[in-house]
């Protein structure tokens, strides 16, 4: 007997899904896989500087100005009790293997997939190379696509069902994601404006038609007003209240990082004039640029991280840092504005800069890990009881870290799942579509016109997005096939 999918209108599998035994055997199946692959790749790897602000949050209380903070608490939390950071790997692969169960929920809850093809996708989820390397790193991808996971099974379901305390817990779900990861912040604020919107759009629709009664019109807008508000002014106070205390616990004034202007002014700097500031000593060193290479794209990294180039010599002239970075931001925002095609095309030349293969791999084997420095190297045998090897004494990669490697072409269907979601939104009338549509670009957006280089590290939330963009795929095309067999029968 041919199994039945949810009805359309609710996810109606809520019950019969957790009563199926397979259910179960395939969520033993998920955690069995991520704690082997555990067992045979168990030693934690580093990403400075990263894992190394991360791991002073843990032992110091220390804010990263250019960090989510959380992160660092959760370590403290997990490992230091245990003098080891086992433990945090431990809760990275079961977190692992939750987001993969996710990922089987949405499909057959949202979707109507039928069970085996809602595990499938589960199972790919739980293999995808961009998400396991990083459950070996003292870094937050992990645990932010947890959370971040959690946030899109919610807005579907928000989507489904028009609920306000759906609503609300998304917006409390979204608080934690950019608590541990901040590069999915433009993507959760532009979600608390548009969701609303893509829930209630047939009575917007509705209330444009000509046809349409008075009392529909009012009613629909109505509806959709109190959502758009209620949403809007929950994300406001949650974030101002991140704010406040990433603020209090780093003894500065409330933001949600303290250095975002500075990233900001390194990201767009080929696109800088000395018109741009209005600190005329920033202009001054703009003026300068051709001293450390501004206008070479591929040094924006440099303008960023090394000594004597953008940032550092503006750092070096404003030695208070909230003035550096919020002059800094007002800087790359007239930029910006006075030249926004010269920033888009900053971000398109980054787009390109994935194309180059030979450099897209040396760039991902630089973020698989580099040499420590000493004070990291003797707080992790001090309080971790871990003396990592040099990379340089390191004969080969581990499982998972050859894993990645090889999955080089894997990259590129990440990289293109945004165009390929494009056309999912001609195909797909529920509201999904629309949200995965908008996730997918704004990631693509982040990974490509918010960033100093083209990174595969950068991907990485985008490779949920494209597993579940596929599976909304079949599904739209088991859909068509069903509906010219039924056709032809007629």
């Amino acid at each position: 007997m041919q199994e039945q999918p949810p009805a359309a209108g609710k996810p109606a599998g809520y019950t019969g899904f957790f009563t199926d035994a397979h259910w179960w055997l395939f969520c033993l199946l998920i955690l069995v896989l991520n704690f082997l692959l555990l067992a045979f790749d168990p030693l934690p790897k580093l990403f400075m500087g990263d894992s190394g602000s991360y791991l002073w949050t843990a032992l110091s209380g220390w804010m990263p100005p250019d960090r989510s903070f959380l992160y660092g608490y959760v370590i403290r939390w997990s490992s230091l009790w245990t003098e080891s950071l086992t433990s945090l790997l431990i809760l990275q692969a079961f977190l692992g293997a939750i987001t993969a169960i996710l990922v089987a929920l949405v499909c057959r809850w949202i979707f109507g997939l039928a069970s085996r093809l809602s595990y499938l996708f589960g199972l790919l989820c739980s293999l995808d190379p961009l998400q396991l390397v990083w459950e070996r790193y003292v870094s937050t991808e992990t645990i932010s696509l947890f959370f971040y996971g959690l946030m899109l099974l919610f807005s579907f379901l928000y989507l489904k069902q028009r609920r306000l305390w759906e609503l609300a817990i998304l917006q409390i779900l979204s608080v934690f994601v950019i608590s541990f990861r901040m590069s999915y912040l433009l993507v959760v604020q532009m979600s608390a404006v548009l969701l609303p919107l893509i829930a209630f759009l047939p009575e917007i629709w509705a209330a444009v038609r000509k046809h349409s009664s008075t009392l529909l019109k009012v009613s629909g807008l109505k509806s959709a007003g109190l959502h758009l508000v209620f949403s809007i002014l929950l994300m406001l106070v949650l974030q101002q209240g991140y704010r406040q205390i990433n603020g209090r616990l780093a003894g500065r004034e409330p933001a949600y990082l303290h250095a975002s202007g500075l990233s900001l002014l390194a990201t767009w700097a080929p696109a800088l004039k000395r018109t741009d500031s209005p600190d005329p000593r920033l202009s001054e060193l703009i003026a300068e640029g051709g001293q450390f290479h501004l206008n070479d794209i591929r040094a924006r990294a440099r303008q960023l991280y090394s000594p004597g180039y953008l940032v550092a010599r503006w750092k070096q002239i404003e030695p208070n840092a909230a003035v550096s970075s919020r002059v800094a931001k007002q800087t790359a925002l007239n930029a910006l504005l006075r030249r926004p095609l010269g920033v888009a095309t900053l971000g398109a030349k980054t787009f390109l800069g994935y194309w180059d293969f030979s450099q897209i791999h040396r760039q991902a084997t630089t973020e698989l890990g580099r040499d420590l420095p000493k004070e990291i190297t003797s707080a992790l045998a001090a309080h971790f009881r871990l003396s990592p090897a040099r990379y340089g004494d390191v004969k080969k990669y581990t499982l998972l870290q050859g894993y990645f490697l090889r999955a080089q072409p894997y990259y590129y269907l990440v990289l293109l799942a945004p165009f390929l979601c494009s056309g999912l939104i001609f195909f797909v009338s529920e509201g999904y579509g629309f949200l995965l549509f908008l996730h997918s670009w704004i990631l693509f957006g982040t990974a490509t016109f918010l960033s100093v280089t083209a990174s595969v590290r950068y991907l990485q939330p985008m490779s949920l997005l494209t597993i579940l963009i596929f599976a909304a795929l079949v599904k739209a095309v088991i859909d068509r096939r069903s509906q010219s067999t039924s056709a032809a029968a007629r």
